[in-house]
């Protein structure tokens, strides 16, 4: 999908003219593709789109670390994606990153959704967006941010798609990842250098700038959000903390809360099924 700054590159499932229009932005660091074992058996129910992010897969948008303070480039890529589909009612679900940048979005323009599904959404306190703010400005992200150093030391560089393949199955990240997941996200996140190799579509620096920059007031966008509300989390390593989750849910009139036990942050790739019904069970209470 071109727009005047780049193009949008996404992964769509054609459904009937009459059915709801799904979509579903991806985690930082991965790719729509990523997300097909999820989405693949919601087609018949759904008509789904999965864009790629800005800096992600092939979307050709411009990845300036200025332009994503607050993450708000991200809710407003989203914003005029759906606006260019068109169509009928839409869910704006996602995980991660993609789960905030759809609730930032639906709090914005509250008709943009009629249910939003958010899976591990990234929820983080004023204090740590503050901490944050404040890293960036002296350059001190690498030692006052977790994920920022690891996330610039990531390998980006591999002779082959197998050997990509090879280095992530079972190992770190991808440890809980069923092959399916990780032969996916190489299958989108992978580019030709131009010498033979493949290279990282989302560059490590590009991933590192994500985790360095965080929206201040995320709590309080559930008193704007208007479209039926559901929030999956795990217990491992979450990124929804539960004292912010219950702010966020303490301003809006229809929120559901899914206690994953024993889930990590990739909740999606551990739980498909638990996610699909939750997105299916989504639509029938918003009337969709």
């Amino acid at each position: 999908m071109a727009f005047a700054d780049g193009a949008v590159s996404y992964l769509e499932w054609d459904g009937a003219a009459d059915v709801p229009l799904l979509v579903f932005s991806h985690a930082n660091g991965f790719n729509a593709f990523t997300y097909r074992s999820l989405l693949g058996p919601l087609s018949e129910r759904f008509r789904i789109v999965a864009p790629d992010m800005r800096g992600h897969g092939l979307t050709t948008l411009a990845t300036d670390p200025a332009l994503i303070r607050g993450w708000k480039v991200y809710r407003d890529d989203l914003l005029r994606f759906v606006e260019r589909l068109g169509g009928g009612p839409k869910i704006l679900a996602g995980h991660s990153l993609g789960a905030t940048t759809s609730l930032m979005a639906a709090a914005a323009q509250p008709d943009a959704a009629r249910a939003l599904v958010l899976v591990e959404p990234v929820l983080p306190s004023d204090r740590i967006a503050a901490v944050a703010a404040f890293a960036r400005l002296f350059g001190l992200e690498d030692r006052l941010i977790p994920r920022v150093a690891p996330a610039k030391r990531r390998r980006a560089q591999f002779v082959s798609r197998e050997a990509a393949l090879a280095s992530f199955r079972g190992r770190g990240a991808f440890r809980s990842w069923p092959e399916a997941f990780v032969a996916d996200y190489v299958a989108g996140g992978l580019v030709e250098d131009g010498a033979g190799a493949f290279r990282l579509a989302c560059a490590p620096r590009w991933e590192a700038a994500n985790f360095s920059v965080f929206p201040f007031r995320v709590a309080a966008l559930g008193r704007t959000v208007r479209a039926p509300m559901t929030i999956l989390y795990g217990t491992e390593h979450s990124s929804a903390p539960e004292p912010i989750l219950q702010r966020l849910v303490a301003g809006h009139a229809d929120a559901r809360l899914v206690r994953v036990p024993g889930a990590s942050h990739f909740l999606p790739m551990e739980r498909l099924e638990l996610v699909r019904d939750e997105i299916l069970a989504a639509a029938a209470r918003a009337g969709i």
